[in-house]
Formats: structure tokens, sequence, C-alpha cells
């Protein structure tokens, strides 16, 4: 039977997606007391969300979900929460899904997406041996083919990358020789970085803030960010990681460049299984210290500084600060694949890919 879940179907969606993924430790869900609320309001909002559900013997056995693009995307749906039993339940909610994005008028459905673009963007298709980034999500392998048997063709490619922070020994890894060379020729007279304060945190945050609408305006399927959205995220980043994680760039006062990262939740969270209580909180706190990766999560040079070596110098800047922290892993995920300059921005700073997701796309 197909549903339309609502508020009050949330606690059985949380556990139809556990139950799918039960024997996968891999599988790796966001930090419920977290993520839950937001899903929680989207699901009381059918004229933008409305997430598909299919039960068989008491069970939900497959979801995906329809949400309206935004303003910037005319004609456009996209698809998300997309998980399944096999094949046959995930046609059903896909069709589903394409019967939505027909009543409001959509032409295409993008995805899988959930609620944002910053969070469980595209299919997994490679990668399936490592823990997945954080925010991102883990899938059958056959899980692509269910798509296309529902008419979905590939759109672009997200990749997650990643390099050690360390030597064998334990030493600090020095930095690649290329992203040493393009550092120390940086052409920009008066560049100059610091970490993030906790005092004027706010601050430092409005002038990261500025840099990332100026510096992602050009890269596809990306829009600006509103302050307090970004405000929001980059204040959780700073309660849960260290200062030397977040490094902001000025030319005199101008702000010019920034990084954000966080230490890589996914390697709690798989010990908590996405939930705090009633022991996962003593989990979370015993584990906690043993997170070895930091993981870039957001990264921005303003567009007329690229090709200066401000990118270099910016990333050499966060390197040196995860490892004064004590971490042993840089993660750099998710990137864009059509994102070019980007792209040769963490491969010169040696880093490799290790998973990548497939973002779709079908007619209505």
């Amino acid at each position: 039977m197909l549903g339309i879940a609502g508020p009050d179907h949330l606690p059985m969606l949380l556990a139809a997606w556990e139950r799918l993924h039960a024997d996968d430790p891999l599988w790796v869900p966001p930090l419920w007391v977290w993520a839950a609320p937001a899903l929680k309001a989207r699901l009381s909002d059918h004229d933008t969300f409305v997430l598909h559900y299919l039960e068989s013997g008491g069970q939900v056995v497959a979801t995906a979900s329809a949400q309206r693009g935004s303003p910037q995307e005319p004609g456009l749906a996209w698809m998300g929460h997309f998980e399944a039993r096999d094949a046959a339940s995930a046609a059903k909610v896909l069709e589903a899904v394409r019967g939505t994005a027909e009543g409001w008028g959509s032409t295409t459905l993008r995805g899988p997406r959930n609620l944002s673009r910053l969070e469980f963007v595209g299919l997994t298709v490679d990668g399936f041996d490592h823990l997945p980034p954080m925010l991102q999500g883990h899938h059958s392998p056959a899980a692509a083919q269910w798509l296309a048997d529902a008419g979905y063709s590939a759109h672009h490619d997200h990749l997650a990358y990643h390099t050690p922070l360390v030597l064998p020994d334990g030493s600090p890894r020095p930095l690649p020789a290329q992203l040493a060379e393009r550092a120390a020729s940086c052409t920009v007279h008066d560049l100059r970085f610091r970490r993030a304060r906790r005092r004027n945190r706010d601050q430092d945050l409005i002038a990261a803030h500025e840099v990332f609408n100026a510096a992602y305006a050009t890269v596809p399927d990306i829009h600006p960010m509103p302050l307090e959205q970004f405000l929001g995220m980059c204040r959780a980043v700073m309660l849960l990681g260290h200062p030397d994680l977040i490094q902001l760039g000025f030319v005199g006062d101008r702000p010019v460049a920034f990084a954000v990262c966080v230490p890589e939740v996914n390697e709690v969270l798989r010990h908590v299984r996405g939930r705090l209580w009633p022991l996962g909180w003593l989990r979370l706190l015993r584990h906690w210290s043993g997170i070895r990766t930091a993981a870039f999560k957001l990264i921005g040079v303003r567009p007329e500084l690229r090709g200066t070596g401000t990118h270099a110098v910016l990333i050499a800047e966060v390197v040196k600060g995860a490892q004064r922290a004590g971490f042993q892993r840089m993660d750099g995920s998710i990137i864009d694949a059509r994102n070019m300059p980007m792209r040769h921005v963490v491969e010169g700073a040696g880093m490799t890919v290790y998973r990548r997701y497939r973002v779709y796309e079908a007619a209505v």
C-alpha cells in the first residue's frame, strides 16, 4: 500500500530506514536529534514536499520524496529520501514521485537529494567499501539499476576526496610539492590568514558568508545561501571542532577566502546508529576522542583571486591547522565533478577520490 507521510509518521520512517540497512555496517544515519526536526517540519508542507512510502506485510519497504525546485529552478523537482528493499518496491515509490512532480507542473526530476544541496546528495555508485563522509548516504549497488529502470539517466557526479595527514611513523606529512610550490608563488599582495575567533565568532562567520556567496556564484546548481542558515551551520562547527579548522583569509580588512572543516562525526555516529538515547550519548563521548579525520565541508575564494595561488595558500593553512589539532586524515567531500577549479585545487593538494555519488535526471 502506498501512502504519503505526515509528521506523525516520522518514527515509522526512521525505524524503516534503520531496518532496511540493519545488516550494513557502513550505513551511517544522521544524528536524528539534529536531523529529525527539519524533516518533521517539511512533512507538514505538502505543497512543496511530499514523502511517499510503500508498506508491505505491515512494514515500510520503500520511500522516496518529491520536493519543488527553487524559484531559480523553473520546472525542476528533486527526488530524495530514496530507500527500497528491492526493484519492485523502488519502482512503485519512484512512480509516485513522478506523479507528484507532474501534478506540480514540473518537467524534470533530478536526484536523489534530500532536504538541501548540502546533505545526502547523489546515489553511491563507487566506493562501497569506504565509510561515507558526513551528511552523505550509502546505498545498495543495485539502486542505480532501479533508477535506470524508472527512466533516470546520469546527470552529473559528486566526488569524495581524501588524503593522509601523517606519515607511517606518525609524523606530520609534508605538503605535496605541487601545493607547496603554488602556495609559495602566490601573487596576492598583503594576503594573510588566521583561524576563527570564538570571542568574535559571528563577525568572522559573516565575513565567511560574504565570501561563500561570491565564490559559489558561478558553480552550477548553487544559489545564494541565506545568512541565518550559514550562521547556524558554522556555529555548530565551532562548538564541535577546533578553532584551527576554520581559516579566514584577508587582503587588508577585506575578507577574500575561507575554509571550514569539521571532525568527521561519521566515525562516531556509526557506533550510535543515529540515536543518543538511552545509551548512545555514552558511546558518542567514548568514541569522540578517537575521531581521526578532519573533513573539508566549505571552502571559497573570491572569483577575482582564482589562479593567483590563494586557494593553495588557504588549503596549506587548513592542512597545517588540522595537523596541529591532531588529525591524521583529511576528507574533501563532496565536490561537484563539474567544478574543475576546485577539483584542480584538491587534487593538487594530493587528494584522491574514494567515493562517487551520482545525480540522475528523468523527464516528467
